[in-house]
């Protein structure tokens, strides 16, 4: 009873977007507009399908188009600055996987290293980071938002073996210099090679 006016609203307005909204939209919208549609995406997130690359107009170079998204591309912090070409490298080169939420509980930004841990899609951005959990840990997310919201805890750790690999996760509490929370990250690390390591190594070897 409740499924069948679900799926036919869904039938619906899949025919009113294929027949009306997107002919309507293609005939109106010039390229230029639906690039900067696809650039603002991120913003809101994906719905079904990640784009695999991103989408540059014919009329428009990729040199060109990649300085329209980094405008005022130098990043300044307190110990130095670096373009956000870098930034991207330094984050995506680390052995590590992080997962940004802000104070709002949205999850805003991923790292995409190529060795990630646990695999996340472009869809997860600006949702809660409680649909990104299974339900059964559910209580345990809320449980962690809350003790950081409330400056009753600052750090989560756990550790699991998955597939044999020995995987530390870990969350911490983010607060800028007034104490107040800016957001959760999330960071997961695979120390199986690390937890094997014994004696030293002083002498260069890429082994």
């Amino acid at each position: 009873m409740i499924l069948k006016p679900a799926l036919r609203g869904v039938e619906e307005m899949t025919v009113k977007e294929e027949q009306i909204l997107f002919p309507m939209s293609l005939d109106k919208l010039a390229e230029s507009d639906w690039y900067e549609i696809s650039r603002q995406s991120l913003d809101i997130g994906f719905c079904l399908y990640d784009p695999p690359r991103e989408w540059t107009p014919a009329g428009l170079e990729d040199s060109e188009a990649k300085d329209a998204q980094k405008s005022g591309t130098s990043i300044q912090l307190p110990s130095g600055s670096f373009t956000i070409e870098e930034l991207l490298c330094i984050l995506n080169t680390l052995p590590i996987d992080m997962t940004f939420v802000d104070r709002n509980d949205k999850v805003r930004y991923f790292s995409q290293g190529a060795e990630r841990i646990f695999q996340r899609s472009r869809a997860i951005l600006n949702r809660d980071v409680r649909h990104c959990h299974p339900p059964a840990s559910a209580h345990i997310v809320d449980k962690i938002i809350e003790d950081f919201k409330s400056g009753k805890q600052s750090r989560a750790p756990f550790w699991i073996n998955l597939g044999g690999k020995f995987i530390h996760i870990e969350y911490f509490a983010l607060r800028n210099e007034k104490g107040e929370y800016l957001g959760t990250l999330e960071v997961s690390q695979n120390l199986t090679h690390y937890r094997a390591l014994e004696g030293e190594q002083r002498i260069l070897s890429y082994t």
